[in-house]
């Protein structure tokens, strides 16, 4: 006999509740017990990273983003690992990073005027209220002595986020306080279900008019910054 019924129990009774969030309808009712990470010499891990233990039921899988019930907190499932006895799931040792912003998904496209052949660029709304990571791939510690200090502006943010956001490179992100991020690259193989996204400002225009020239006629350009 599987002695996962027994540590459920006493995870319910001392653990944190969480929903999982999903489009097709979020998943309420299950339990994790966690380790708050001291790790005083690495802000990454001590501000984000969270190992948790989780039932041998669960219906968490990597990539899923669950929220806190007491808290409100989001994080990200980065790894979800099961932990065996006597050839038994007994529980789920399980990786996640906390999301710290919300961000809404806009994908450009190209239309042009048939008259004036003005080509305009449309934002379309493809996701909304999204949750991920950002964060500097810089941090104290990390950062080379050699590193030029008027570079470090430059560097490209990553996002963590699940990859069922299907965000693709050029989309632009919303931030909720505002900032706008252009996605520069994504990286698809690093974890399982997860895309950390390269991303910069974004510096371009809501809508964009560019010009087009013929052997008739000229069209001239106008922008509307975003």
């Amino acid at each position: 006999m599987t002695i996962g019924p027994d540590i459920k129990e006493a995870i319910v009774e001392v653990g944190t509740k969480y929903t999982i969030l999903r489009d097709s309808g979020n998943i309420t009712g299950e339990y994790l017990d966690y380790e708050t990470n001291a790790q005083v010499t690495k802000p990454f891990i001590r501000e984000f990273f969270l190992e948790s233990t989780l039932c041998y039921d669960s219906r968490v899988v990597p990539g899923d983003v669950i929220q806190f019930v007491t808290t409100s907190e989001k994080y990200i499932v980065m790894n979800h690992t099961p932990e065996m006895f006597e050839n038994s799931i007994i529980t789920y040792a399980t990786v996640l990073y906390k999301a710290n912003v919300t961000f809404d998904i806009f994908r450009p496209s190209e239309v042009r005027d048939s008259h004036t052949y003005h080509v305009s660029t449309i934002w379309s709304l493809i996701g909304s209220s999204k949750a991920g990571l950002l964060t500097s791939p810089l941090y104290g510690i990390d950062l080379d002595t050699d590193e030029q200090l008027g570079l470090i502006g430059l560097q490209l943010h990553e996002l963590y986020v699940p990859s069922s956001y299907g965000i693709k490179v050029l989309d632009r992100l919303r931030l909720s306080n505002g900032e706008y991020y252009r996605v520069e690259a994504l990286k698809k193989r690093r974890y399982q279900d997860v895309d950390v996204v390269e991303v910069g400002q974004d510096t371009r225009a809501t809508t964009t008019s560019t010009t087009t020239t013929t052997s008739t006629s000229t069209s001239t350009s106008t922008t509307t910054t975003a």
